[in-house]
């Protein structure tokens, strides 16, 4: 059976950052996270360090793009990470990162479809999930995806000894 930690704290504040000192390129470790990179987010694929740039600007004209409030993301980015997201659950990693579940996620967005298919389908697996979450969100991602009894930290706590591997 699977096990699901949320890992949680306000904007801006490393939790992506200290996500990539702890986990990046480790053996074992799958997933995306959601850095900032010189005042712009990003997806980075956490097996190969591979980055795309996920957040844009009015000016870049002739990309897809989905929009949230005042901000604007590449849909192509989002499908990119769907993918890398997709082909981590089905290799061997024992720790699957996902930075992170917002908005856009629960309004049917940004990562999904693949992220209700990852969680779902982890139930019967011997893998752990570690969700990235605000805390104003948790109660409706734990609703929104089912999830039974996770395993909630904040940022500037511990991490749980089960999820260093």
């Amino acid at each position: 059976m699977s096990e699901i930690y949320i890992y949680t704290g306000e904007k801006g504040i490393g939790k992506s950052t200290l996500l990539q000192k702890l986990f990046l390129k480790k053996e074992n470790v799958g997933g995306i996270l959601q850095p900032r990179l010189d005042g712009i987010k990003y997806l980075v694929d956490i097996e190969s360090g591979e980055k795309r740039k996920l957040e844009l600007d009015e000016n870049e004209s002739g990309a897809e793009t989905i929009s949230i409030g005042s901000y604007l993301f590449s849909a192509e980015t989002f499908l990119w990470g769907q993918q890398k997201l997709n082909d981590a659950f089905t290799s061997t990693n024992r720790l699957l990162i996902v930075d992170e579940i917002g908005p856009l996620e629960l309004n049917g967005s940004g990562l999904e479809p693949a992220l209700t298919k990852i969680i779902s389908s982890s139930i019967d697996l011997k893998i752990k999930l570690l969700l990235v979450v605000r805390p104003k969100l948790i109660e409706q991602v734990v609703l929104n995806y089912n999830l039974n009894s996770p395993i909630v930290f904040h940022h500037g706590e511990n991490f749980p000894q089960r999820l260093i591997i």
